[in-house]
């Protein structure tokens, strides 16, 4: 009979445990590794909530990257990000995508006078004038001007509580035990106090696990669809967890989106082939990888000092793994804005039809857009009188 790797209890029916947590996109998950009371902790104030602790770190990945839960929830949105130079504050959608926030209506307002009102859209500055109106104050309406304008450099950084990941990355180690050697072996092989560590903090996870940039990492000699999986592509942002024998010890080396790298010491040599997994967290449906794999022939053991004297190191780990994932995301977002400005493009050329001065009218005004946008400026379109009011008073801007 199956136990729980952390209590003990037997497993009639375990609960789904993830080996990846779902929040990062991951689909692989097993019944023979844990109950349903334990797997019920990790998410609570019981073990520190450590999977959320895991998800919030890489909160900005799996927004830039577009990362979907593996239980088909869309990637985060960053809220309340940064101000556009006009004052309107906009939140970051998946990708990286700005998105303006409803515009604030000033509380204090003199009569007579003029007032610019920043919204997000023409709806939006209705309802601020609506707002208004319902304060008593006549207001009349100019015409709406739309400003598009390039968001500011924002600068993101991936910010982690280090013994709760280490803990919620320890556990990934010992699930993905259970399924690459089974229940019984995963349970006789790990030791009991790196299973306490992950489940009750006692004793110290950092005597086992931390970050992991100066150790050699296994070799992959090939990286195979999992039979269930025969479709699944690479994207080269995998989370794979590799277990082998070190020497005298039994170690497993996670590495997360492709970069981020944790190793755990689980304890004495098992004289077990060394074994891995792989997921792809990008892919559209679950895609799962076999590894086949090499040990390396040394490894220098996790211990509370580790961070410490590591720390540099650690830093451009993480920085340059950041780096690389921002560097894809502003691949995809330049060439997604490229086919949204073409698409415009396309539908005024259309419009003009064979008109050729109305169709290089519409080329040029494709052109001097997009270099105003992506030089910092803003380009500005009169949408006329769209609230059927005098147009010579209060004009709303839009971004």
């Amino acid at each position: 009979m199956d136990k729980c790797l952390f209590c003990d209890r037997d497993l009639a029916r375990g609960s789904l445990e993830h080996v990846f947590l779902s929040a990062l996109g991951a689909h692989i998950a097993t019944r023979r590794a844990t109950c349903h009371p334990c797997n019920n902790a990790f998410a609570t104030d019981e073990t520190g909530k450590i999977d959320d602790a895991l998800a919030e770190g890489f909160e900005e990945i799996r927004n830039g990257l577009k990362i979907w839960t593996g239980r088909n929830k869309p990637p985060p949105t960053l809220f309340r990000a940064a101000l556009l130079n006009n004052g309107a504050e906009f939140d970051l959608a998946p990708g990286f995508i700005p998105v303006v926030r409803p515009g604030r209506v000033p509380a204090t307002l003199s009569s007579c006078s003029q007032y610019t009102l920043v919204a997000a859209n023409e709806a939006d500055a209705k309802r601020q004038m609506d707002i208004l109106s319902k304060r008593g104050i006549s207001v009349e309406a100019g015409t709406a001007v739309r400003v598009e304008q390039k968001a500011p450099t924002i600068k993101r950084s991936v910010r982690f509580d280090g013994p709760k990941v280490w803990r919620a990355v320890a556990k990934t180690a010992a699930v993905a035990f259970v399924v690459l050697y089974g229940n019984e072996q995963a349970r006789r092989s790990i030791s009991g106090e790196v299973r306490n560590a992950i489940r009750y903090g006692v004793p110290s996870i950092s005597d086992f696990a931390g970050w992991d940039f100066v150790n050699d990492w296994p070799s992959i000699s090939s990286s195979s669809p999992h039979e269930n999986t025969p479709d699944a592509k690479l994207s080269g942002f995998e989370h794979s967890v590799i277990i082998g024998d070190v020497n005298e010890r039994s170690v497993a080396y996670v590495t997360l989106f492709g970069g981020w790298r944790i190793s755990i010491d689980l304890g004495e040599r098992t004289t077990l082939p060394a074994r891995g997994l792989a997921t792809n967290p990008r892919a559209a449906k679950p895609a799962r990888f076999v590894l086949t794999v090499n040990a390396p022939a040394t490894y220098a053991p996790r211990n509370a000092d580790s961070f410490a004297t590591e720390h540099n190191k650690v830093l451009e780990g993480n920085k340059e793994a950041f780096s690389r994932a921002l560097q894809t995301w502003s691949e995809e977002a330049r060439a997604s804005y490229a086919e949204q400005l073409a698409g415009e493009l396309t539908i005024s050329v259309q419009a003009a039809g064979e008109d050729e001065a109305k169709r290089a009218a519409a080329i040029a005004t494709f052109a001097q857009k997009l270099a105003a946008i992506e030089h910092g400026d803003g380009w500005s379109t009169d949408l006329g009188t769209v609230f059927d009011e005098d147009t010579s008073a209060t004009v709303p801007e839009g971004t």
